[in-house]
């Protein structure tokens, strides 16, 4: 029987949140149209939910041409270059645009062995005087989920979770979900500000009132690895509104590896370079308040800014490309998606995913 590591890899306008009894972790897409407009009175730009698979070979709901997918990702391309883009990228696998989905993984076959339980890495990161590290200063330490950005840590109000977002109808303002129950979870990758590992900081996007006192670099990628002992994965997708929904089973390509993404992200182009000292700030955090049950006021809502908080205490210089080992962080579908660690789309715009207990 063969084995092999399958890898997800998240960005983008999602909300990680674990099941109290840890065995689940539910990843909230968000619904960003025209119709939500931020504190400044701009628009959040518009948020495409896609998983796109990479894989030997697929059988099931398994497109690899889709206009729509083709068309959003590689938005500077032609539409049948864009098509051969996007096949190319996603080899035996498939891509889909999701709505008012559910999505879930389970072993190929009924005969295969049950998939892993889930686990978190969440102790590898360092301490300092009793408090947390401001940075990760080895790629071991860059792991550790709690680089995601937290939101109870961030929230003015100490905010609770709205647990209609978990509900089997959820409201609006969640466009899909992932289920996550096998694997580990890991932080992928950090955001890159410059070339050291740089903290973040959360202010009003008015500049008004205080900084938070939480400051800390942020996950800009989620990553999962699942061993699985068989012939491949099945990936499910169920409708919210109990419409008929899709699958896709795949085994792995010829170097026995396979690759999931799944992103929530605006149209995008690929920056000529990765050095970028000062992204800009994450106006679309202010969207995750919404997951809320008692959402503060738009304007006290408080967002990512490059750099420490002022008054913070010192931290370690660390290159980020040597938190960031090519071996660690290569990944063959972000590069066909030109989303690779050091040209993606958000070196210029923070944005990160968030995480929040419920």
């Amino acid at each position: 029987m063969t084995s092999f590591i399958l890898k997800i890899l998240f960005s983008g306008l999602m909300v990680f949140t674990p099941s109290q009894d840890g065995h689940e972790m539910t990843v909230l897409l968000l619904a960003a149209g025209h119709s939500h407009h931020l504190s400044d009175g701009s628009v959040l730009q518009q948020h495409k939910p896609l998983l796109i698979a990479r894989a030997g070979s697929c059988s099931g709901d398994c497109p690899t041409r889709d206009s729509g997918v083709a068309q959003f990702v590689y938005a500077d391309q032609s539409l049948s270059t864009a098509q051969d883009s996007l096949e190319a990228a996603a080899g035996g696998g498939g891509a889909w645009m999701l709505s008012g989905s559910d999505i879930s993984l389970q072993k190929a076959s009924s005969s295969d062995p049950d998939l892993p339980a889930l686990s978190v890495t969440s102790t590898a990161r360092a301490f300092n005087d009793g408090q947390p590290s401001m940075i990760p200063s080895t790629s071991a330490e860059r792991e550790d989920i709690s680089w995601i950005a937290d939101l109870k840590k961030v929230c003015p109000s100490g905010c609770a979770l709205d647990p209609a977002v978990l509900a089997s109808v959820p409201p609006s303002t969640v466009v899909a979900r992932f289920h996550l129950r096998s694997g580990r979870l890991f932080t992928y990758t950090v955001t890159r500000i410059g070339s050291n590992v740089t903290p973040v900081h959360f202010s009003r996007l008015d500049g008004s009132g205080s900084d938070s006192a939480y400051t800390q670099a942020i996950a800009s990628w989620v990553g999962a690895e699942v061993e699985i002992a068989g012939s491949g994965i099945e990936i499910v997708e169920s409708k919210f509104n109990g419409d008929a929904g899709r699958s896709m089973t795949l085994t792995p390509d010829a170097n026995n590896s396979m690759e999931i993404a799944v992103l929530n992200f605006p149209p995008f182009v690929p920056p000529a370079s990765a050095n970028n000292n000062a992204p800009q700030v994450g106006k679309h955090f202010e969207a995750y308040y919404d997951l809320m049950q008692d959402p503060p006021a738009k304007e006290t809502r408080l967002v990512p800014f490059a750099g420490a908080a002022s008054g913070s205490p010192s931290y370690p210089t660390a290159a980020w490309s040597d938190v960031h080992p090519q071996s660690a962080v290569w990944s063959p579908l972000l590069s066909g998606l030109r989303l690779d660690i050091g040209r993606a789309a958000y070196e210029r715009v923070l944005c990160p995913p968030g995480y929040i207990e419920p």
